[in-house]
């Protein structure tokens, strides 16, 4: 597996991989909610994040095919946050994830956050990662969003 910085050429499979994903939404997500984010993953929307300066974002290739990606954003000097991790793979998102969290070590960051929802995949890639709870957010009466945080070291 082969894990690069994420370009514009690569804004085809993301918003392909972010589509896929939202094809068939668990029924607690609001539908406002869906159709926003439908409209994000657009690829014309997806090639406007790239020219901003602050974002953070890896791909993962097997034999040249695109099997992944991260995304996130610098917050600050001390801290970045993960908006999206996605792949089919566990594995694939694991080494995604270690090179987001490399990459904010190297840069100085004190600390990765992220939210995620408790029944998604992502949820226990991050707790296995070392990541903990420190708030949660009541979307609707039915999905609580949870943040975590890891602190590097």
């Amino acid at each position: 597996m082969k894990i690069r910085k994420a370009n514009k050429k690569d804004s085809k499979e993301i918003s392909k991989l972010m589509l896929k994903d939202l094809k068939s939404p668990d029924k607690r997500f609001p539908k406002s909610m869906i159709k926003s984010l439908r409209i994000h993953a657009q690829k014309e929307n997806i090639l406007k994040e790239f020219s901003n300066s602050k974002l953070i974002g890896f791909v993962a290739l097997i034999d040249d095919r695109f099997k992944g990606f991260i995304v996130g954003y610098k917050e600050s000097n001390n801290h970045a946050m993960i908006h999206y991790v996605t792949s089919k793979s566990n594995e694939v998102k694991k080494g995604l994830l270690k090179k987001f969290i490399t990459f904010c070590k190297r840069d100085g960051m004190k600390y990765i956050i992220t939210d995620v929802f408790e029944f998604f995949e992502n949820y226990k890639l991050f707790l296995n990662n070392n990541f903990k709870l420190f708030k949660k957010e009541k979307i609707t009466n039915k999905l609580p969003m949870l943040w975590l945080r890891l602190n590097i070291k």
